[in-house]
């Protein structure tokens, strides 16, 4: 279920400020993107497959199949989208699935804000793709992430106009999503919210783009990196200037050439945004979990070791999940709110 810690459902959006309890809504919204509301369903992929069956048992048969109780379509999928938003007091404004990029936007009265949130990296070759496309495209002198400009380009016309209809309610727009969904997020307040009401909250994302691509926007940006989660780190910072030298110095005929070709389009690549850190937790109700702001990266390298050491590398992978990150939140804006 979503939404289940109702004494956090208080989001302060009279200040765009950083706050525990919005920072945990983000992470449902983030966590319910992934929700499947296009449907797993496809109608013309039922159409053709039953023009292929004539006999009326292998029809029956793939019918059965298309739709068992973990099958639905789109119609009913989004009705239960809807169900979710309404426990929290939102209502559904659109959806948008465009090619492998998902995303919903949804508005409250209660609360006076819109949240439009975008679906990270599933089990799908588009988004696989779409991480692995790491060369930078250039745009108005910066640097970009070749994969996440494409998959936004995808749906920015449709947000854009769904944007316009829900001006007239003035509510502050807040932005968000997880790994591949928090590069999308991103986006969308880099090219249609930089100087928006509201703020962008990322979980888990990766880097985006060059420095310059930050510096028009004035809308907040607070990521959250969770303890080991190693997505944040890629793609790398630093290490490609180290292995162009590398290459230059070793001078192997034609391979160093290519090579070094290949990793200057991949160079430039750093974070946005105001960072806050949720440290590993040994206690399983997170009572000595810490929420560091912008801890240096020392710091953050150190712990990174430690918690990687501790869980034979597992934690960096189990630490990226969505769910783990609305947990920490959900706790820690119950201990600050107690206090």
């Amino acid at each position: 279920m979503y939404f289940d810690n109702k004494s956090l459902l208080k989001p302060p959006v009279s200040r765009a400020a950083y706050s525990d309890r919005t920072a945990w809504l983000m992470a449902e919204m983030a966590r319910l993107a992934y929700f499947k509301f296009e449907g797993s369903i496809d109608i013309d992929d039922v159409a053709a497959t039953l023009t292929k069956e004539s006999d009326p048992k292998s029809i029956k048969k793939v019918l059965e199949r298309l739709l068992s109780d973990k099958q639905q379509l789109s119609g009913n999928a989004e009705a239960e989208l809807k169900s979710y938003l309404t426990i929290s007091d939102f209502v559904l404004s659109s959806v948008f699935n465009v090619d492998g990029t998902q995303a919903f936007l949804a508005t409250s009265e209660k609360y006076k804000m819109n949240v439009l949130s975008f679906r990270g990296t599933e089990a799908d070759i588009r988004d696989i793709k779409t991480d692995l496309k790491a060369t930078t495209t250039e745009i108005d002198g910066y640097q970009i992430h070749s994969g996440f400009y494409q998959a936004f380009s995808k749906v920015k016309a449709d947000i854009e106009a769904e944007l316009e209809l829900l001006q007239n309610n003035g509510y502050p727009l807040y932005i968000t999503g997880h790994s591949l969904g928090g590069a999308l997020a991103l986006c969308a307040t880099k090219f249609l919210a930089s100087d928006s009401l509201g703020a962008c909250y990322t979980f888990g994302s990766p880097r985006v783009a060059s420095s310059d691509f930050g510096s028009d926007i004035k809308t907040p940006i607070y990521r959250i990196v969770n303890a080991a989660d190693l997505v944040p780190r890629v793609p790398p910072a630093y290490i490609q200037h180290l292995l162009i030298s590398i290459f230059e110095v070793a001078h192997i005929p034609f391979v160093s050439r290519i090579i070094v070709k290949v990793l200057e389009k991949t160079v430039g690549y750093c974070h946005h945004g105001d960072m806050r850190f949720l440290t590993a937790s040994k206690n399983t109700d997170y009572s000595d979990l810490r929420l560091l702001q912008n801890p240096t990266i020392i710091d953050r390298a150190i712990r990174l070791f430690n918690r990687l050491i501790l869980t034979w590398g597992k934690a960096g992978a189990t630490d990226h999940f969505i769910k783990a990150y609305s947990n920490k939140l959900a706790a820690y804006a119950v201990m600050r709110n107690k206090k």
